[in-house]
């Protein structure tokens, strides 16, 4: 199959080849879960930012070399107004913030630069991006002069033909071009959304069981070397492999991977690598963009390497990759770090830059002038300032450090969202966030399960006894003294509940015995009921309550007796349950929910808390104890 280019590409300076080609690849890969990583492989990198992280592959008495950078970010979930988001002390990320800092290097690099993102640029969105079908931060993107994105699991939220009209351009089936006018990277407009100007990649995402992937598997820019000595310039190739994890269909809604097939990163990447013809063959440099990542030990350093990333599904990946596979861009965790992994003989570089536009990463690939080789590869992690102050006073704007043109975007869907975002829907006690008790439950989970409780406790509603909620469904802290709109202290608005439940999920009330309710509390740890995802505590309503235990050896020690409003739970009992339809499909690996029968559908989950918040008024919502989920006795 053959992928056009479209009169999009031609705004960038060096030439771009898209990679449009089928890979074939015969695997045997059901449904992946993190594997450990290889006891041989060693992982090293920085301790502060300070640090150099670089690898050298080959002599450095090249005659000549070339220095091409890549300009890496990842998780943006379409952050384009910033709001309080900070790390490491400094007030930073949002849309406008990012571009600023990508175009100062673009300019710095003139050509010898490639931009590119790890996956999530959409999906999971404050209500500005959101309200809008992920079309502003698109937009926005566009702007930023990217390059390619691989696809992240956001990006199937919606399902690929919404994913291919983020790309293709083309009015919402539904709603149509409701955030018209989109500006154009040309300073101009256009009354229908343009699309994407960079290229998704998606090499291990396939349509259905063909050798077709859903986007190209990889795409080539070109580059000419920095040789003064030479009348002509030689050129050289950077390959970048984009992936997402495999396990994607585990933690996306099935409709949203519905005619997709997701098979093994390191084998998908390296097929690319296998192929004797094509465009494969005469690229010099290969970069994997990978939406798959690990995590530091904490406390973690500045942009380090703590922890090693051992055991990480990333590790795993990097551990199998074709010898000539040496950078790895990668995602998917929120984590900031910048490391080395050795496996097999080969050292290669790999970095992440946090999330919502917070860190840019800026790798520099040394390349011989004369074999093309990559000779060194090193990383630098930048925080992206977005103000004059600092946590915890209240954010002070730095409009300095704003790109005008992406800002302009982001003024435009604040604006039009800020009546429904700024709408008083209720007050909050105290802050409600998502700090855990060593058992897994949070003030923000408790509430949000009984808002899903009280939206389908009546007869005609569900009947539900009580309620289950993912906690990685819930996205954004509710801080009593946060004040996006200008609300009074405590006041919550629509637009920041939106940002804790952005999915648009419905409910879904399952009737399920005592025996499935058991076993999918089993589920929230690795290894029990077929888990094969990380431990992963669902927040559930007051109306239930339940011992853990998860330091048990047994999945059956780890949970013991259990209650629905006081009254012991028996294996036989019924009840009516209530969750999400993410939940309801077997998403988070919590399979046992497809065993509930005589299903009904409700209220989306946003409707549901939104309602919640506004019958408690005057008095407002409290903060729960977190007392529901207690020690085993």
């Amino acid at each position: 199959m053959r992928y056009a280019v479209t009169r999009r590409w031609f705004r960038w300076a060096t030439p771009v080849v898209l990679a449009g080609i089928a890979v074939t690849v015969v695997l045997a890969a059901p449904l992946a879960s993190p594997r450990s990583a290889s006891a041989n492989v060693v992982i090293s990198g920085a301790k502060s930012l300070s640090d150099r992280v670089s690898v050298t592959y080959a002599d450095k008495r090249a005659t000549a070399t070339t220095d091409v950078h890549i300009l890496a970010f990842n998780d943006l979930h379409g952050t384009l107004d910033p709001a309080g988001q900070n790390i490491y002390g400094h007030y930073a990320g949002g849309a406008a913030y990012l571009a600023k800092a990508i175009k100062d290097r673009q300019a710095l690099y003139g050509d010898r630069q490639a931009t590119v993102f790890g996956g999530d640029n959409i999906g999971a969105s404050q209500l500005a991006n959101g309200l809008f079908h992920e079309e502003p931060i698109t937009i926005a993107t566009n702007l930023m002069n990217v390059d390619f994105g691989s696809v992240g699991n956001h990006e199937f939220d919606k399902g690929k033909k919404e994913l291919r009209r983020i790309q293709n351009g083309g009015c919402h089936p539904v709603d149509g071009c409701t955030a018209a006018p989109y500006a154009l990277p040309n300073g101009k407009t256009t009354k229908t959304f343009p699309g994407a100007n960079f290229q998704y990649l998606s090499a291990n995402v396939f349509l259905g069981n063909k050798d077709e992937t859903l986007f190209p598997p990889f795409a080539v820019k070109e580059f000419k070397s920095n040789d003064p000595s030479r009348k002509f310039q030689t050129k050289f190739q950077v390959g970048f492999i984009g992936e997402v994890l495999e396990s994607t269909p585990t933690i996306v809604t099935p409709s949203g991977v519905e005619g997709l097939t997701f098979k093994d990163e390191a084998d998908s990447a390296n097929a690319i690598l296998a192929k004797k013809g094509g465009k494969a063959k005469h690229v010099d440099v290969w970069v994997l963009v990978i939406h798959e990542g690990g995590l530091q030990t904490a406390p973690a350093a500045l942009n380090g390497c703590n922890g090693n990333l051992a055991g990480s599904a990333i590790a795993d990946i990097a551990s199998r990759l074709d010898p000539r596979i040496k950078v790895i861009v990668s995602a998917h965790t929120h984590a900031e770090y910048r490391c080395t992994i050795t496996a097999g003989g080969v050292t290669r570089l790999i970095t992440s830059a946090s999330s919502f536009g917070r860190i840019l990463t800026d790798i520099t690939l040394t390349i011989d002038n004369d074999s093309h080789d990559l000779i060194a590869a090193s990383a630098e992690n930048s925080i992206v300032d977005n103000a004059t102050n600092a946590p915890p006073a209240a954010r002070v704007p730095d409009p300095s450090k704003q790109d005008p043109a992406v800002q302009a975007v982001v003024d435009q869907y604040v604006a039009a969202s800020a009546p429904l975002s700024n709408r008083v829907i209720g007050r909050a006690e105290g802050d409600l966030t998502r700090a855990a008790t060593p058992l897994g439950e949070s003030a923000l989970g408790d509430v949000i399960a009984d808002a899903q409780y009280v939206a389908t406790h009546p007869a005609d509603l569900g009947g539900a006894a009580f309620a289950f909620m993912n906690a990685g469904g819930i996205r954004q802290d509710l801080l009593f003294n946060s004040t996006p709109g200008g609300e009074a202290p405590g006041e919550v608005t629509y637009g920041e509940a939106f940002t804790v439940q952005p999915f648009g999920n419905s409910l879904v009330t399952k009737t399920m015995t005592g025996d499935m309710i058991r076993r999918v509390l089993q589920q929230q740890f690795q290894g029990c009921q077929g888990q094969t995802l990380s431990t992963r505590v669902m927040q559930i309503s007051s109306t239930f309550s339940y011992e853990q235990d998860p330091a048990a050896a047994t999945c059956d020690g780890k949970i013991g007796r259990m209650w629905v409003n006081g009254v012991e739970v028996g294996p036989t009992d019924t009840f009516r349950v209530t969750m999400n339809n993410f939940l309801a499909f077997g998403g988070d690996g919590f399979t046992v929910f497809t065993e509930g029968t005589n299903a009904l559908g409700g209220a989306q989950d946003i409707d549901a808390l939104v309602d919640y918040f506004e019958a408690a008024e005057p008095g407002g919502i409290a903060v729960p104890p977190r007392n529901r989920i207690v020690a085993k006795t």
